[in-house]
């Protein structure tokens, strides 16, 4: 499979709006019907740096969000930064753990409150890491890349933006089917989540009673009795020539399905309306429970020796 690779920049200045915020994308040309698969990809600063506000005083952090995906990146409605207050950061682009995303960098500058031009401390985190990237990692039949940025700087700021780009690609050509479905699921993946929770918030002290949900009371899971009329049928001994009450074969399929019926994870097993528990299911008398049954058996078929043949 051939190997390409990728050599570009994205140099630009952009302006900031009303709100410090700042955007730009680029779009790369790769060839199309073919699986794309990175085999390394490697994102230089050109600046040698963040970027800061020198024409005027800005106590304040500046941040930015580099990413590289099939289709352009958008803003989300998610916060993000260090910590709620001057350090978070509004409208911040996709998670990194999005399907669409091929690489996502972001870098915070903490800026000192007694010199605004002088970075106190600098943050750069890459995903995915250096490790990491080093191997084939993510695939995509797009016949385009799209790198973009977005910058959190002081309002109506003009700020200088340099970053070169090298991406080692596996090129694999596949059929029309195929990439025209790679095609559609990566559009489908970009269109743009404003809001997300995928995690289940629990208190301290309920951790332990939540870990599974069978345990989520504490001590075993509730059981249901059975009746002492059904009881009756599968247990007690009678005499050969007493009277029994028959069971028909529609009564029996409904209890079984009775007792097979779904619960909460925090209820008995079976219907509790009818006191049939799950585990009348295991003296199952299969040919009743199966279904009906075939008035006519099929023939039998003997051969010469008289066996019984099989088909």
């Amino acid at each position: 499979m051939p190997i390409t690779e990728i050599r570009d920049t994205l140099q630009t200045t952009i302006t900031t709006d009303d709100t410090g915020f700042g955007y730009a994308t680029r779009k790369l040309n790769i060839k199309d019907g073919f699986r794309h698969g990175i085999l390394s990809i490697d994102v230089f600063n050109d600046n040698g740096g963040m970027w800061l506000k020198t024409d005027e005083a800005y106590p304040n952090n500046v941040a930015y969000q580099l990413f590289v995906s099939p289709f352009p990146m958008l803003q989300t409605a998610e916060p993000w930064g260090l910590n709620a207050g001057l350090s978070s950061f509004a409208g911040s682009g996709q998670m990194a753990g999005e399907p669409n995303i091929l690489y996502k960098e972001i870098g915070i500058t903490d800026l000192s409150q007694n010199n605004s031009q002088q970075a106190d401390k600098q943050w750069v985190t890459r995903f995915p890491n250096n490790a990491v990237s080093a191997m084939p990692t993510n695939a995509w039949y797009s016949p385009h890349l799209y790198v973009t940025l977005m910058i959190w700087n002081a309002p109506l700021a003009n700020v200088d933006a340099k970053f070169s780009l090298f991406i080692r690609v596996e090129q694999k050509k596949v059929g029309m089917a195929e990439s025209s479905m790679g095609q559609y699921a990566e559009f489908l993946d970009s269109q743009i989540k404003k809001l997300a929770n995928t995690a289940v918030i629990y208190d301290a002290a309920d951790i332990d009673g939540y870990t599974f949900p069978m345990w989520k009371y504490g001590g075993i899971r509730p059981e249901l009795m059975i009746s002492g009329t059904t009881a009756l049928r599968y247990y007690n001994r009678v005499a050969a020539n007493a009277n029994q009450e028959m069971v028909a074969q529609d009564a029996l399929l409904t209890a079984f399905r009775s007792a097979t019926t779904m619960v909460g994870f925090d209820e008995a097993f079976g219907d509790a309306a009818a006191n049939l528990p799950e585990w009348i299911t295991l003296m199952n008398v299969e040919g009743v429970t199966a279904g009906p049954i075939r008035p006519y058996p099929p023939p039998l078929k003997f051969a010469d020796n008289g066996n019984t043949l099989m088909f």
